[in-house]
């Protein structure tokens, strides 16, 4: 039986949206920024309910979304590697710390189950053949199939800053397994194989688990 998992911070509709305000949970990213991690931070934050506002971070003139977006901004453009997200993620001040797994294939699959499971928002990045090289999409979901008991996770459903809105189906891209350790990013519009360089979640420090 497949089973598709999501994280409870969101509402699946027309779009998705937050489940605390009701509040759209897609940040869009630009043809020219490198930003798709910050992206995806911010609507990680949300989730978690220390933002509001993942949308519309630079028209906000005070409280935690322009915060966010004051330490944003200098890296927009360049953008973050995993490891530089983490420093970023422990810096920020916001009551969050990150857990790292810097592995592929079915341990990245399930390190991010067991993440969502507990409420913790994950991004995940990978390099590509592409005219943009690395990127990083949240992982909202995890697909798979039931098997008595144990779940076997497939497929990690994402939220890609840089793809379309997502629908009614609450995600826009998915990252499925190919073979032992290989994964194929799919979207509406594309479809290659990807090299999964490692994920990230972000614990409300309230709740604190060891890096995978």
């Amino acid at each position: 039986m497949l089973i598709q998992q999501f994280h409870p911070g969101m509402r699946l509709g027309q779009q998705p949206v937050l489940t605390r305000s009701g509040c759209p949970l897609f940040s869009r990213q630009g043809h020219w920024d490198g930003g798709s991690t910050l992206h995806c931070v911010a609507m990680a934050l949300a989730l978690l309910g220390k933002l509001a506002d993942p949308v519309y971070l630079p028209y906000h003139t005070d409280g935690p979304e322009q915060v966010m977006w004051d330490d944003a901004w200098p890296h927009y453009l360049h953008g973050l590697a995993l490891s530089e997200l983490a420093s970023f993620i422990a810096e920020l001040n916001r009551g969050v710390r990150p857990a790292t797994c810097m592995a592929s294939g079915p341990t990245i699959l399930h390190f991010a189950r067991r993440e969502l499971e507990a409420g913790w928002p994950v991004i995940v990045g990978w390099r590509q053949r592409h005219t943009v090289k690395r990127h990083a999409a949240l992982v909202i979901g995890v697909e798979g199939c039931r098997h008595g008991r144990a779940f076997d996770p497939q497929a990690l459903l994402l939220i890609d800053p840089a793809g379309d809105e997502p629908g009614l189906a609450g995600f826009n891209a998915r990252l499925d397994r190919h073979g032992k350790e290989q994964f194929r990013y799919r979207s509406s519009v594309s479809a290659r194989g990807v090299k999964v360089l490692g994920g990230l979640s972000i614990h409300d420090v309230a709740g604190t688990t060891a890096d995978a």
